[in-house]
């Protein structure tokens, strides 16, 4: 038998349709999924990054001098940036309190990398005894992935049930 004109106008029809809908469907889906995974693996609210004066900063986290302890003036993505030593959710005494540590630990001149530890390790006590609500938490990606994973699943399905019809028109010749 025969295939109409009409037939192969549907599906060359079909085929646009789906090309249209499925590569958007599967680069949107694609996208929120490298955006999810990347999402929370840069430094979080209460992070302290020691860095030398000079150094490029990222937008977040506290950027201090690797051998005196100081806040550190550095460029970054969103151009010049003073960092200092308050932190979101923490009293006055806290970040005192943090401030006079950082000032004991460089008395001898310079800060190891066991002080830097030791820095962190003081913050981050701080920051898990801070009460419900008042303590940032680091972004999740889980929301994204979880988006990009059903538009990529959506896509990919589609696209398979496309790929089954027309197998199975070209194989029953219609």
């Amino acid at each position: 038998m025969r295939a109409k004109s009409s037939d192969s106008t549907a599906a060359v029809l079909l085929t646009v349709l789906a090309g249209s809908l499925l590569i958007p469907l599967l680069l949107v889906g694609g996208i929120f999924l490298i955006i999810g995974l990347n999402t929370g693996s840069g430094p979080g609210a209460y992070t302290v990054i020691f860095a030398k004066a000079g150094d490029e900063c990222g937008a977040k986290g506290q950027y201090l001098d690797t051998s005196t302890g100081k806040p550190l003036q550095c460029m970054g993505p969103g151009g010049f940036r003073t960092s200092s030593l308050e932190f979101p959710g923490f009293s006055r005494e806290q970040n005192d309190d943090v401030r006079r540590w950082l000032t004991k630990l460089a008395e001898d001149g310079d800060l190891s990398v066991f002080d830097h530890r030791s820095v962190q390790a003081k913050i981050d006590g701080i920051a898990a005894g801070l009460p419900p609500g008042t303590r940032v938490e680091p972004e999740s990606g889980s929301t994204k992935i979880w988006i990009g994973a059903a538009l990529t699943a959506v896509g990919l399905s589609l696209c398979s049930g496309f790929a089954w019809r027309w197998y199975q028109n070209r194989r029953t010749g219609y």
